[in-house]
């Protein structure tokens, strides 16, 4: 079966229809950190501005990074504590988008969203708790489709089926084409037009959360048209599917504040979906201020830590983390400036990890606890036969000793979205909490990330051979901060993602 896409969203067609022309910067991670309400995200390729604003109905922080696209798919994380849900999308070829949606019935104050730009390409928001403003809406009337909350990336999108099954093909002249889909007389009516005579079926579909209309004798044209949503419109999303060679399927999803009536005939080739406003459609928008970034480039500046941060709690106790420091015995690694030698410093990171993974009630164990030789399949079996939840490999990085000038941290993945997650909550842990060189998450076919089953990422603390990272990595104060850092990334994933 072949599928057609068409996907509008407000005022733009999808870039699977038209690439930009302007190389933009990518949405490289983000994270949202539940004990400190605190947003982090980073874009490669090139900084940027953010727009913010707080809209209600539902209550959101709506979070727009103009030239910027989403480096992985749309991503949705369900939060507590008032918080409803983070969702980051594509709102159009130029722009990505992050909802920070509230739960019903709260609110917060829009001065006080604190945005910081350490660089132009790494930004944290802080955000106020969430103040209850009142009970949750009450649920629709009887006999009326309940009410869906807005995703607030609204769309219009149709996928056409084919086949090539002969016994499958009929005279295309016998069925109606469905030619538009409209939204006409004040948003109050959806209207379905066909070139020839059609009726309609229609109920609510719990599973979808939409109202299904089911057209039979139909099919869809090959280039229909749709209505341009936006935030006020009274449809969240509008869905069309060739559902067999002569049944078209349209699903409708309502915004808040939106009650699906009845589906009238207006005439053989039309029918009409009618709308009720519950509330009104425009919901009030307050702008939140964004400060331009303290620095342009994509370098953090130094930090001056004072005391630790705790390392954050966590319920699922069960976790078998596996800690891999790199090389060992025969095998040194990367010998930097000073002779400083990549296993050395690897060791005590890695030991003082599982210490304090240890001390947070989480099993560990470690591929190698002194220094002597394991080779890289047998960290793998380690893994595997202990059934490892996660896999943490540390390692140093090096290059020529002329390169004293490069220096910074990377973190490697495979293929996985769990094991970009981890990354992603790693990277951002030792960013916040030392000064190095953001270099950024990479995917890499390192064999102990290929061959593993469970998420697993390989972290490259620093340069051995930079002359910043050197002198760092040289210093046991410096390496514990690392192995903190570390370990704190760690208990943030198990506590959120677990």
């Amino acid at each position: 079966m072949r599928f057609r896409w068409l996907l509008l969203l407000p005022s733009f067609l999808s870039v699977f229809l038209f690439s930009a022309a302007v190389q933009a910067g990518d949405l490289s991670f983000w994270r949202f950190d539940t004990n400190q309400n605190r947003l982090s995200f980073s874009t490669r390729g090139g900084g940027v501005q953010p727009k913010a604003q707080l809209i209600s109905d539902p209550a959101r922080v709506v979070i727009d990074l103009p030239g910027t696209t989403l480096a992985g798919p749309t991503a949705n994380q369900r939060l507590r504590g008032g918080i409803k849900e983070i969702r980051v999308g594509q709102v159009d070829d130029r722009t990505t988008r992050i909802v920070v949606e509230l739960e019903p019935g709260y609110t917060l104050d829009p001065k006080q969203v604190k945005f910081r730009g350490i660089t132009a390409s790494q930004w944290t928001v802080d955000f106020p708790r969430p103040q209850r403003i009142g009970s949750s809406p009450s649920a629709p009337p009887p006999r009326r489709p309940p009410q869906e909350e807005s995703t607030n990336f609204r769309y219009f999108q149709s996928l056409g089926a084919k086949s090539t099954q002969p016994t499958l093909t009929a005279d295309v002249s016998q069925l109606a084409t469905i030619e538009s889909v409209e939204l006409t007389n004040n948003q109050t009516q959806l209207l379905i037009r066909a070139d020839l005579a059609v009726r309609a079926t229609s109920t609510w579909d719990a599973i979808a959360k939409a109202y299904r209309i089911t057209i039979p004798g139909a099919r869809l044209a090959d280039r229909i048209r749709g209505p341009q949503l936006s935030a006020s419109s009274p449809v969240a999303r509008i869905l069309l599917r060739q559902q067999d060679f002569r049944t078209v399927v349209i699903l409708v999803q309502p915004a808040t504040g939106t009650q699906i009536g009845e589906l009238n005939q207006l005439t053989d080739q039309l029918l009409a979906l009618q709308l009720q406003q519950t509330r009104p459609l425009t919901p009030s928008v307050a702008t939140i201020p964004v400060p331009p970034p303290e620095r342009p480039g994509s370098v953090l500046p130094p930090t001056r830590p004072t005391s630790p941060v705790p390392l954050p709690g966590v319920r699922n106790t069960r976790v078998v983390v596996m800690v891999d420091p790199g090389h060992g015995g025969s095998d040194p690694g990367a010998i930097g400036r000073g002779g400083i030698r990549e296993t050395d410093i690897v060791l005590s990171i890695g030991q003082q990890v599982a210490a304090l993974l240890q001390q947070q009630g989480i099993q560990v164990f470690m591929t190698r606890n002194g220094d002597y030789d394991v080779g890289l399949g047998s960290r793998v079996v380690m893994a595997e036969r202990v059934n490892a939840d996660l896999f943490v490999s540390i390692h140093a990085n090096a290059i020529d000793l002329s390169r004293s000038d490069i220096n910074g941290l990377e973190t490697y993945y495979y293929s996985s979205d769990r094991a970009l997650r981890l990354a992603q909550t790693i990277h951002v842990s030792i960013l916040q909490s030392l000064d190095i060189q953001n270099r950024g998450i990479r995917t890499a076919r390192f064999f102990v990330l290929r061959k593993t089953s469970m998420p697993s990422v390989l972290v490259e603390v620093g340069f051995v051979t930079g002359g910043e990272d050197s002198v760092k990595l040289s210093n046991s104060t410096y390496r514990s901060q690392m192995a903190r850092a570390i370990a704190r990334g760690i208990l943030q994933y198990i506590q959120q993602y677990t």
